[in-house]
């Protein structure tokens, strides 16, 4: 017997499709069945190419450090495999018309984050504080201003993200209905509702790629001083970025920017409606709400996975995975695992949060984690206080995506003191 026919993913188990996504509670018990019993398994399902699934903290944290053997390159993501055959045979890539910081491997990855790491760390990111924390002023005023009872995810989760990187790459403020659409029609492309025609996000990526073509042309004819001036006229090697390269750049900036953030804030929001007692805890213990946005960000796992490629056979646990074979890193099971955090499936605020991998771990660890713990900080940190009741108004409907996730619907009652 074959070490992929021993380590076989049973039939009745689906932790991967964007179908398994759209039911958190079933996905969470198949994912915890899995740690304790399969946690490396092989699956071979329609409509996918074949690939190894991992769900343990420690085995994701060490693929993911282990970066020179596995690979961001040859398939980053699960695409339907008739998907991948298409975008190949169209545009000769794998990748098709873009190729982001996502894609890249060492030592060339390290080059391309360079260029935007000043805008999310130290002083550049100080810089940012007073215009994001008076956006989230906003967000939190609106939400007040509502009556006591919005659909939390549609009225103001999508929104206060969506501007605040809008902001910061110099997007006009009235796009922002069109730049919602593109987002969730690239990043949720499982999804039935916010898919565009069925193509994974294909025409959207078009659609896009000729708006934010435009953008970078006007800012490398004329810079404004914000990020997309900075990625239209940032050179490696001392040659000027391909526009390819600093077409995708800015496209992950404003997705990953945008729709990961506003999973986190509606997730976070899911989170102090079902558990109310962690709302008083923060009231009590401001000094909190830096770990309640790490929190918030382990409880939701917003990215739901990434794909490597082992470029050389590694052993993992009782496993060999060969060179060529694709690893699935499945971060919400990571960040649910009772190996490193007790009671994972509750909601606290106040515990360790320190192992969690929502942001991935390694060379790849999102470059923008310090600017989305800042906006949860900037939101939760002026709404918790003035509340003084919050519960769900109906049942949360969450995208049906195997990516990035979030909630289509959250609908939320609450009381202003």
């Amino acid at each position: 017997m074959t070490s992929e026919q021993q380590h076989q993913l049973p039939d009745d188990i689906d932790v991967f499709s964007p179908e398994a996504y759209a039911d958190e509670a079933g996905l969470y018990r198949q994912l915890a069945h899995l740690r304790r019993n399969l946690p490396v398994s092989w699956v071979d399902r329609a409509p996918y190419r074949p690939f190894w699934l991992v769900t343990r903290n420690e085995d994701i944290k060490l693929i993911e450090k282990n970066h020179g053997i596995f690979l961001s390159a040859p398939r980053l993501t699960l695409i339907p495999e008739a998907m991948e055959a298409a975008t190949l045979a169209r545009y000769g890539s794998r990748t098709g018309g873009s190729r982001t910081i996502l894609d890249m491997d060492e030592p060339e990855h390290s080059q391309y984050r360079n260029i935007a790491a000043r805008w999310f760390i130290g002083s550049g990111l100080r810089e940012l504080t007073p215009g994001i924390d008076a956006i989230a002023e906003k967000y939190v005023n609106r939400m007040i201003g509502m009556g006591g009872e919005c659909d939390f995810a549609s009225d103001i989760a999508v929104w206060y993200p969506l501007e605040v990187i809008a902001s910061i790459l110099g997007a006009p403020l009235e796009d922002a209905p069109y730049i919602l659409r593109m987002t969730q029609a690239l990043l949720a492309a499982g999804d039935p509702e916010l898919q565009q025609d069925g193509d994974y996000g294909a025409a959207a990526f078009e659609d896009f790629a000729g708006y934010l073509g435009k953008m970078l042309a006007e800012r490398r004819a004329c810079p404004t001083g914000d990020l997309t001036s900075a990625i239209a006229n940032a050179s490696i090697d001392g040659n000027p970025i391909g526009m390819i390269e600093a077409l995708s750049y800015v496209l992950v900036a404003i997705t990953a920017g945008h729709d990961t953030t506003s999973a986190a804030l509606a997730g976070g929001m899911l989170g102090f409606a079902t558990h109310p007692e962690e709302m008083t805890k923060l009231v009590a213990n401001p000094e909190l709400l830096r770990n309640t946005s790490n929190e918030i960000c382990r409880w939701v796992s917003p990215i739901h996975h990434f794909m490597r490629t082992a470029s050389e056979d590694f052993r993992l646990r009782d496993v060999t995975l060969r060179a060529g074979d694709a690893v699935a890193l499945i971060y919400p099971s990571g960040n649910r695992d009772e190996a490193v955090f007790e009671e994972p499936d509750r909601f606290l605020i106040d515990r360790d949060t320190s192992g969690h991998v929502a942001f991935g771990y390694g060379v790849h660890a999102c470059i923008g984690r310090q600017l989305a713990l800042f906006e949860l900080d900037a939101f939760f940190g002026k709404l918790i206080p003035r509340l003084s009741s919050l519960e769900l108004a109906a049942t949360p409907v969450p995208i049906a995506s195997n990516f990035v996730g979030g909630y289509r619907r959250l609908p939320i009652r609450y009381v202003v003191r």
